[in-house]
């Protein structure tokens, strides 16, 4: 699973959210029919049903039984604020999430996951100090040749060199 981080993201984008379309529909449709009472009708609104799993949630509470554990990408996480950093680190340290309307989903199994970062800006320590940092370079020009070689078999090394110094 992959979670794509950006100026401005949140919960809804990053955990879950309510589709408020399909219980507009169910609320429409209960009101025509008058099948549901004001309070089962309220509590049905809230159900799993109507819940949109983002990434975050789907790596939690997808850990169930005996399948692969899953692998949850947090892709460009400088790019997110302080405050979502922040959050991501709570729900990653117990790894569970808590939806007022349905309670806490707890992994079974803790996913894998992987952070990258552009290096836009710093990631908190706290952050830093949980996981394991590698720092991958950019590759120098004989890897780069070797590289436009590998994805392009016909590329002649006279244009693969070409290739790489201009990319350079």
């Amino acid at each position: 699973m992959r979670l794509q981080c950006y100026d401005g993201i949140d919960a809804s984008q990053a955990v879950y959210e309510w589709d408020y379309a399909r219980q507009l529909l169910h609320l429409r449709a209960a009101e025509m029919t008058g099948t549901e009472q004001p309070a089962q009708l309220e509590h049905s609104l809230y159900s799993e049903e109507y819940l949109v799993r983002r990434p975050l949630l789907r790596a939690i509470a997808g850990t169930r039984g005996t399948g692969p554990v899953p692998i949850l990408l947090i892709d460009e996480i400088d790019r997110a604020d302080d405050e979502f950093e922040a959050y991501l680190l709570e729900i990653l340290s117990d790894f569970t999430v808590t939806v007022p309307e349905l309670g806490t989903f707890r992994a079974e199994r803790p996913p894998v996951v992987i952070l990258t970062s552009n290096r836009t800006r710093d990631v908190h320590d706290a952050l830093k100090r949980r996981c394991l940092y590698h720092w991958v370079d950019h590759p120098d020009f004989e890897r780069e040749v070797a590289i436009v070689r590998l994805r392009v078999p016909d590329a002649s090394e006279p244009i693969a060199r070409e290739v790489s110094a201009v990319v350079r």
